[in-house]
């Protein structure tokens, strides 16, 4: 940077500093009044959280997305949860249930539910309520929602996918299909008032973690039955924007791409119990969830106390993370802001890929041509060039840890001790010699010597996949010791629009970037898609014709694994089923995401947990100081030069003045 350009911006700074307080008043003065209080005179029993986005709907039989999960899991619930106060995913807490029977054959799932449970609208939970709620997923059957995680485990259920998928849901196979299961299958059976029996399929051990997620949700039958009950595949378009459950909150008011406001079911079952173990439980009487698409303006709402929590994305980390590692402790331990507290690092359950393309035939600016990435010896060399600790820094800010396998690290089945590839430029080029003595260089002979990495998109973010690939090819070519091809190798790195879909399903890309969040939070729900010769991305990398690959073998771990109801015969299956996959070197394991969670210091009884957002219930609000007139000192925080850079970003973006791609 030029002399002059460092004068001017130290001048801005200064006046920004001096401008500061004053344009935090000048920026509460403009705050959103909802029900008649501002959020700077929030009552102590209120939350507001400002993210991006909204909801596709709020009902759980339909809905497949992680906002309305969020808003989901605080107003309806399921017969099993996950424990309240740890990171553990197990569904391991009885919750609309008491009790649980799995017969011996592991086919009879009988529930004692539990007894003096009301919905919001006083009609009380029973067997029925159960039997009325699956029943109503399957009729109406959404096929872009989660209906699967329920219809494939269930006796009967999947002829109703079969007729869904093949002729749409709401059509006259559906329809057929969905009676003769009702009427025949005996999938579902009310034995007395709290007692229900469920019989699968086959067994299926990761059912009760699928049917904890939102498809298992109970809500009002009498409700929906007064609000247009169900009709064969079709929404309903009332139970899509309100709610009835009976959980903690209900959904009082949404505006979509605006306001959700939550309030606090008075009459809910579980208080007395719930603040047995958790004295603050039900505090919170309202939650406003309010969308703002300005990420500074978002960061500069909590960080002057006009929010209490808000999205905050790891390209901004350096604004409220001083840096430390480890725990996180209560949350004030890794922020380097005193009116806010941060906790990050957490491993999440979202994880990114990036597949070979294992077809013998790709698609090529020449014409289809032979594969190169057909070569085992090839994708090892790239695994091994590949700079893993750059990539997480420019995807995710440095907040996410190297891939291990498909099951993501702290989920159940997970094999720490398996073999992860890292930056090694000489077994890279050791691998790249292998490759061209086993006929790699008759391949780019026959594609021209030209490689096209094609991406869907637009952006340095879409791009980034490809073209850390053509650097690490241009890496290994670059080093003294590597065999070069014939004639100069050509990497491009091209978007595509228009014809990303038919390239797709005709699987004529070379590399294909995924992230997966999971369904239920079971290692089937990995192994399953990306590993299994039928899976959805196995299918499209083309793992069950790649060379050395038991597709007969493998499947059959996986199957066995989804059947065995034993843990450690379970884990024992995985771990051979993760071995053969990393061996295989089908994928790169780029990275698994950690959490990133910003709230104000008044904010309590926030617990990190991969498999679910935040839970009202059990958060309560102390009273607490805004320093600085609602902004912090940056020095007495003692942030870097590159946390001030990001103060007068968002201070220039107050004179100014979604959802995070999966």
């Amino acid at each position: 940077m030029r002399k002059d350009g460092v004068l001017v911006l130290l001048l801005v700074f200064s006046i920004l500093i001096m401008l500061l307080p004053s344009m935090t008043v000048a920026l509460r003065s403009q705050s959103k009044t909802t029900d008649g209080f501002s959020a700077e005179t929030t009552p102590p029993d209120t939350i507001i959280w400002e993210t991006i986005g909204s909801p596709d709907n709020l009902d759980p039989h339909v809905d497949y997305e992680a906002f309305g999960a969020w808003v989901l899991f605080n107003v309806y619930e399921t017969l099993f949860t996950y424990p309240f106060n740890s990171s553990d995913t197990t569904p391991s807490i009885p919750l609309l249930a008491e009790d649980l029977v799995i017969s011996e054959d592991g086919l009879g799932y009988t529930f004692s539910l539990r007894q003096g449970v009301t919905f919001h609208d006083g009609t009380p939970f029973n067997a029925s309520s159960v039997k009325y709620n699956f029943e109503r997923v399957m009729k109406i059957f959404d096929p872009y929602g989660p209906a699967w995680m329920f219809a494939e485990a269930i006796s009967g259920g999947q002829a109703v996918e079969d007729a869904v998928y093949g002729y749409g849901n709401g059509s006259p196979e559906h329809a057929a299909a969905y009676d003769n299961w009702k009427a025949n299958s005996g999938a579902i059976i009310v034995l007395d008032t709290y007692t229900v029996q469920l019989k699968l399929a086959h067994r299926w051990a990761p059912f009760i973690a699928a049917i904890t997620c939102e498809v298992g949700a109970m809500m009002s039958p009498t409700w929906v039955e007064a609000h247009g009950g169900v009709q064969y595949g079709q929404h309903n378009t009332y139970v899509d924007e309100h709610t009835c459950g009976s959980g903690p909150y209900v959904v009082s008011n949404w505006t979509r791409d605006s306001t959700i406001k939550l309030d606090i079911n008075p009459l809910y079952w579980r208080t007395a119990s719930a603040r047995a173990e958790f004295p603050h439980a039900g505090e919170v009487n309202h939650v406003l969830i309010l969308t703002n698409d300005d990420t500074e303006a978002r960061i500069l709402n909590v960080s002057s106390g006009r929010t209490d929590a808000c999205y905050w994305p790891v390209t901004h980390s350096v604004g409220v993370w001083n840096g430390l590692n480890g725990s996180s402790g209560d949350g004030t331990r890794k922020s380097s802001n005193p009116n806010l507290k941060l906790w990050c690092q957490e491993p999440t359950y979202s994880v990114s890929f990036i597949g070979f393309n294992l077809n013998p035939y790709v698609f090529s600016s020449v014409g289809t041509v032979q594969n190169p990435f057909v070569v085992k010896a090839l994708r090892e060399s790239l695994s091994y060039a590949l700079n893993y600790t750059s990539f997480i820094g420019q995807a995710v800010n440095g907040l996410g840890m190297p891939g291990q396998g498909p099951i993501p690290k702290g989920m159940f089945g997970h094999n720490d001790s398996l073999f992860m590839y890292e930056q090694d430029m000489d077994m890279a080029v050791q691998k790249w010699n292998a490759a061209m003595a086993e006929g790699l260089n008759g391949i780019l002979a026959n594609m021209s010597y030209r490689i096209d990495l094609r991406y869907r998109g637009a952006g340095e973010n879409a791009a980034r996949p490809c073209m850390t690939i053509k650097n690490a090819i241009a890496d290994i070519l670059s080093d003294a010791d590597t065999i070069q091809p014939s004639q100069p190798l050509v990497v491009e790195v091209i978007a595509v629009q228009d014809m990303y879909l038919p390239f797709d399903w005709e699987k004529l890309f070379m590399l294909y970037p995924t992230g997966w969040m999971p369904d239920y939070a079971d290692p089937d729900d990995y192994v399953r898609p990306y590993v299994m010769s039928t899976g959805y991305y196995a299918t499209r990398i083309g793992l069950a014709v790649s060379e050395g690959w038991n597709s007969t073998l493998v499947d059959g771990w996986i199957s066995a694994a989804t059947e065995e109801l034993n843990p450690a015969s379970r884990i024992a299956l995985y771990g051979l089923v993760q071995d053969a996959i990393v061996n295989q070197c089908a994928y790169f394991w780029t990275y698994q995401a950690e959490n990133f969670h910003v709230e104000s210091t008044s904010m309590n009884g926030y617990v990190f947990n991969p498999m679910h957002e935040p839970y009202f219930y059990y958060y309560w609000k102390s009273t607490g100081t805004v320093t600085n007139d609602g902004f912090w000192n940056p020095v007495s925080a003692g942030v870097t030069i590159a946390s001030i850079a990001v103060i007068i970003i968002v201070g220039t973006a107050v004179i100014r003045s979604r959802r995070l791609a999966g």
